[in-house]
């Protein structure tokens, strides 16, 4: 008996305070019948819902967000995100970037990923190609001293450190976990690129 393929909806926001609702309706008017909402934000790996869905889903099923953002913040997380959903063998749709869909054989569709996956690749080339020329620089110049993480292992900073880690992988957000542990921004995504998590 062959399976009826169903139309997914993933619906995210940032924050509690968001409402849900416009993406919602925009979504149930698609066609979907299945909703996958979290208040979460896009900067974090750690979405369970998302997890949830992509564990869930079977071949033919067609997965339904109002817009890309929705999926991810970061262009390589959601190439990868998409790249995910094929494997499965099922679809994607955006409701407003209608280009977007996955779901039938669309050469232009391909075409136009294809471009997407190599702006991407190439954007980050240019941005290790413009570090590397600093750096030499500065070397040059005698200004490169190296970046160092302010917080070190060891007593009372291996705690914090392990309690940022954790915080990340329970999927507080970057904003929270600034605020809470008082930690910078660079600090914070050199901390999580060593651990492995970005």
């Amino acid at each position: 008996m062959q399976q009826i393929a169903r139309k997914i909806a993933y619906i995210r926001v940032s924050s509690e305070g968001q409402n849900t609702a416009r993406q919602r309706k925009a979504l149930k008017a698609a066609g979907c019948t299945s909703f996958f909402e979290e208040k979460i934000s896009g900067a974090t790996m750690q979405r369970p819902e998302l997890k949830r869905l992509l564990d869930e889903l079977k071949q033919g099923d067609v997965v339904y967000v109002h817009e890309i953002s929705r999926l991810s913040r970061s262009t390589k997380d959601l190439l990868e995100i998409i790249e995910q959903i094929k494997s499965k063998g099922a679809g994607i749709k955006s409701v407003t970037e209608t280009w977007l869909d996955t779901s039938n054989e669309n050469p232009m569709n391909e075409f136009l990923l294809t471009i997407f996956s190599g702006l991407v690749q190439f954007e980050r080339s240019m941005i290790k190609q413009r570090q590397k020329e600093g750096i030499e620089i500065a070397k040059r110049e005698g200004k490169f001293r190296g970046r160092k993480t302010e917080l070190v292992d060891g007593g009372k900073e291996e705690r914090r450190l392990q309690a940022i880690i954790q915080a990340f992988k329970e999927g507080k957000s970057i904003r929270h976990i600034r605020e809470v542990y008082k930690v910078g921004t660079g600090t914070l995504y050199k901390i999580l690129e060593r651990e492995g998590l970005r």
